[in-house]
């Protein structure tokens, strides 16, 4: 019983405000220095009590890797490098001149390095802060389009986009969804303008949406959380935060924001993630105490975690709202005949099924510790080497997965 009781201390909360400081560099030219996209960001962040450090580099009419610009292209650029450098960023937001990707499906013109630039600034980034991530602005061209490439910003942003997720297909970065983000509210709320005075620099809202789509992409939760508004009317306040908030995770896979996003499993009262060396959770915004990677809760809300790796980077759940459903509450499945004995065990487990075809089994910390192949209905699993505690037995079966709570004598 001595595991259990150590089980149910776990749910400790800190009476102080998650201080979980993010760092953020943009990079970019006049789109992202329009309305000072690097503050939108920064206040929605701060609005909703997340702390964040932001720098940024906007000279106008600059291109990452145009050859005309020489030095002065981000690529070549040794105040770029040196903004790298300058502090131990979380993400850099990189944005291009949009026009290099609205060429058609997979061209970039020989004038502009587009792939090359990107690449050499990933490479900076990630050698001096090997868990940072780069999100690249995949956004949005002219209003009214940029003939013979295509007659409206709708038409564009279908080519900008794909593009990105070309140049993305060799970067392994994040893409930010901006210009499906534009598409919802072109195709349905034409009423609002995100476009300027100029017809091809974003306006207030078009501004607005971009640090709304940047803020969901790296808190992983609805900007409806802040109170900021930056000027514009309450009702297009809240619809341009849901939007943002719907493409990101509508997107997620696309995006490759999936990749680094750890998943929660709850299992009864029992909130776990797996395969991470340690892990900090939050309620509501705020802090709980304890680094194990599986905690009991005992009430429902808004959680999120922090989960580092054996390499020391730090990964970020989605925040998701959970229900305590009972600590000995019985999940009720088509899966509920799956049965495992003895519960508790000493020296092996055995899981009567013909459907699991994988058992993965983590200890209390969240840690893969065994991995058995199951072939036939009934698979014994020696638990020799196992030291005595509480495990999670994690079955894959056609249509998902299992998991039961065990505990080694």
């Amino acid at each position: 019983m001595k595991p259990i009781l150590i089980l149910l201390t776990l749910f400790l909360v800190i009476n102080s405000r998650a201080q979980d400081t993010i760092k953020v560099l943009f990079i970019g030219n006049s789109f992202t220095s329009q309305n000072d996209l690097p503050n939108l960001f920064s206040q929605l962040s701060k609005g909703s009590g997340k702390s964040v450090i932001i720098a940024s580099y906007m000279p106008g009419g600059i291109s990452v890797g145009d050859i005309s610009q020489g030095n002065q292209a981000h690529m070549n650029n040794p105040i770029v490098y040196s903004l790298i450098k300058s502090n131990d960023w979380d993400y850099l937001v990189l944005q291009d001149n949009q026009g290099r990707f609205c060429l058609g499906y997979q061209h970039f013109s020989p004038s502009s390095l587009v792939i090359e630039g990107h690449l050499k600034i990933r490479d900076s980034l990630l050698y001096y802060h090997p868990c940072a991530h780069l999100i690249f602005f995949a956004g949005f061209g002219p209003k009214n389009g940029y003939p013979p490439y295509g007659n409206t910003g709708a038409s564009l942003i279908d080519s900008i986009y794909h593009n990105y997720k070309y140049l993305n297909d060799t970067a392994k970065q994040i893409l930010a969804p901006i210009g499906p983000a534009f598409l919802r509210i072109i195709s349905n709320y034409s009423a609002i303008d995100l476009w300027g005075s100029d017809l091809t620099h974003p306006s207030l809202h078009g501004s607005f949406l971009t640090a709304c789509v940047i803020y969901s992409t790296i808190f992983k939760s609805s900007p409806t959380q802040s109170p900021y508004n930056p000027g514009i009317a309450t009702a297009e306040d809240l619809l341009l935060k849901n939007i943002a908030f719907q493409t990101t995770m509508d997107s997620i896979n696309t995006t490759e924001l999936a990749g680094i996003t750890p998943n929660i499993s709850q299992y009864g009262d029992t909130l776990s993630l797996f395969g991470y060396q340690n892990c900090n959770w939050f309620y509501n915004d705020t802090s709980i105490l304890s680094s194990n990677c599986s905690i009991i809760i005992n009430q429902s809300g808004n959680f999120y975690a922090l989960a580092t790796d054996s390499y020391g980077c730090t990964f970020r759940t989605l925040e998701r709202t959970f229900y305590t459903i009972g600590i000995n509450h019985n999940i009720k499945n088509i899966y509920d005949d799956i049965k495992i004995f003895p519960n508790p065990a000493k020296e092996f487990l055995i899981i009567n099924s013909t459907q699991i075809s994988e058992i993965e089994i983590f200890n209390i910390e969240g840690e893969l510790v065994k991995k058995v192949i199951c072939n036939g209905s009934e698979t014994k699993i020696s638990l020799a080497n196992l030291s005595s505690g509480v495990y999670i037995l994690k079955a894959k079966l056609p249509k998902g997965i299992v998991m039961k709570k065990f505990i080694k004598e």
